[in-house]
This record gives structure tokens, sequence and C-alpha cells, in this order.
């Protein structure tokens, strides 16, 4: 098994190649008390006469959490006094440090059991309130946190001397695991001579938008009426009344176009649909004439 069953695709995971570690047995869960055997019977069946039955250690959970404590969130104005008491009776069995946008080491911990072995390395790039450091340990992974808030370190240690990873005392960088804490304020040195980690991506880039006076949307579509008419860019077709044109980029935004004039269309609403932010004009009129919904060509009404 090489990944949790998908239902809903609520969990994304990723990585470099075809081979990763998922561990099934680190992520079972027990079966829905209505569980029953699996019978295959007929011969057109994946598996003719074969019973599929009960792991003794249960089922790897879905992609879809039931188990999990809820995600922390701060306490709004005009909670009632009840959900208050709840929410404390809650943090006495749930650790807590306070972050905004903290959850529960439990989610934590079974990411981490499932998607690594013991002495790998967890990198957690916003690791914030220190929770994914803390499940790491726990596990016995390695681990790299990285933060921009300026607290980050010391929840790091605070968090690691309520879990007993690390001395009580002043002494507080003494790990159990792998040694010492390393902390670093600076970027670390590269060691791969500045080349491009993915060079298979393509990494969009900005341009600088033309100079001249910026247009609001109500003059760009005055002007592409002026210069073309009431019609649809896209597929050619015209219309008599404005209304069933959308204003949108020639080149995407999110392939760098910018909002200039320059890069303006009117579209019809199909054709904004269906250029999305995939097609460029031109891409789009292709696709237009391949699907035979060209104005010009006896496209579809």
């Amino acid at each position: 098994m090489r990944d949790f069953p998908r239902k809903h695709d609520l969990i994304l995971r990723y990585a470099k190649t075809k081979q990763w570690t998922f561990n099934p047995d680190a992520v079972r869960v027990p079966y829905d008390s209505d569980y029953k055997a699996t019978v295959f019977r007929s011969e057109g069946s994946r598996a003719p006469g074969k019973t599929y039955t009960r792991h003794p250690d249960g089922k790897v959970v879905e992609d879809w959490w039931r188990d999990m404590p809820r995600p922390y969130t701060n306490r709004k104005k005009g909670d009632d006094a009840t959900k208050r008491r709840k929410a404390k009776q809650r943090r006495k069995t749930q650790y807590r440090y306070g972050g905004a946008t903290e959850k529960p080491l439990a989610l934590y911990k079974r990411m981490i059991e499932a998607s690594s072995n013991p002495g790998d390395v967890v990198l957690d790039p916003f690791c914030g309130c220190a929770t994914t450091p803390v499940a790491a340990e726990l596990l016995d992974r390695q681990w790299v946190g990285i933060d921009i808030w300026d607290g980050a370190h010391e929840a790091v240690l605070t968090r690691f001397a309520d879990e007993l990873l690390v001395s009580p005392g002043e002494d507080r960088n003494v790990m159990f695991t792998f040694g010492e804490v390393t902390y670093l304020t600076g970027p670390p040195t590269r060691t791969d001579e500045g080349e491009t980690a993915a060079p298979f991506l393509q990494v969009t880039e900005r341009y600088a938008e033309p100079s001249g006076p910026k247009m609001t949307r109500a003059e760009m579509v005055e002007h592409l009426l002026a210069q073309n008419g009431c019609v649809c860019q896209g597929c050619d077709r015209r219309f008599d009344d404005v209304r069933y044109l959308q204003l949108d980029h020639n080149r995407p935004r999110s392939d760098g176009g910018w909002n200039h004039i320059t890069n303006r269309v009117l579209l019809c609403g199909p054709c904004n649909q269906l250029k999305s932010n995939i097609y460029t004009l031109s891409g789009l009129r292709r696709q237009n004439h391949k699907l035979g919904y060209m104005a010009r060509t006896g496209g579809k009404p």
C-alpha cells in the first residue's frame, strides 16, 4: 500500500520521484462497528473466491480523519460560559502553546509517522510554535524548523522542556536523541554552487508594465469597443449588448501578463471560461477552431 485510501483527495502528498515512504501499519485505526468482510464470488470480480477480513491491527485510516482533536482556535468575543468551560477542560488534556494557527500534536505525529522512518529528516519551513519539531523528536526523527517569528526559538525550547525532551534547567539545548539544537539567524551556506533546485519547473518571470497613464476598467472597455466593436475576440461573435462581453487578459496574469490596455481583450462568457488562466488569446482561438466554435467557420450557435 502506497498511500491513504483516497475518497476525497483532502490530503495532498508530493514526491520528487516515484519512490516515497508510506507506512500503513503506523496509521491503522479501529474498524467501524458495522464493518463486514468483503467476499468476491463471481469470476468477473477482481479477486474471485477471495474474502477480505479484518486486519488484526485495524484498517489504514482514510483521507479524512475523524479521530483527531479539532484545530485550535482563539476564543472569539461573545462565546458563552459553557463553551469557555469546555475549552478549558480540553486544554487540560491537549497541550496548547497558544499560536493563532496551532494544530494538534496528534495530527502532526500521524503525518510524520506515515511519511517517514526513524532517523529521517523532517522539514517545516513555517514551524511557528514548534509542533512539528516536537512531533518529529517524539518519533525519533531529525528535524529542521524555519520561521520568521523572533519567538520561534524560545517556543521550541519551551515546548521541548514541557515534553521532557530537553533538560529543564539552564542547559536546555541538550536533547535526548540527536544532540544539540543548532540555532541560526542567517541563511544557511549553499552547497549546490547556486544551481536551480528544480530546473524542470517553469518559473514565471514578471515584467514591468509599459509606461503611460493607467486606464480604469471602464476606460479599457470603451477603448476596446472603439477598436473592435461589440465582438468577442475569442470566437468572433458579434453581440448587440456589451453586457455579454467580459474584460480579460491576453497573456494570463498567472503567466506574467500585465494589466495594461495592450494586454486586454473582450471575451464572451463561454470564451472567458474556456480560456481561464491557461490560454493566451491566440491559444484560445486555436482551441475554438479545433472545437468548431468560431463564428466565421460555421461554428456551433
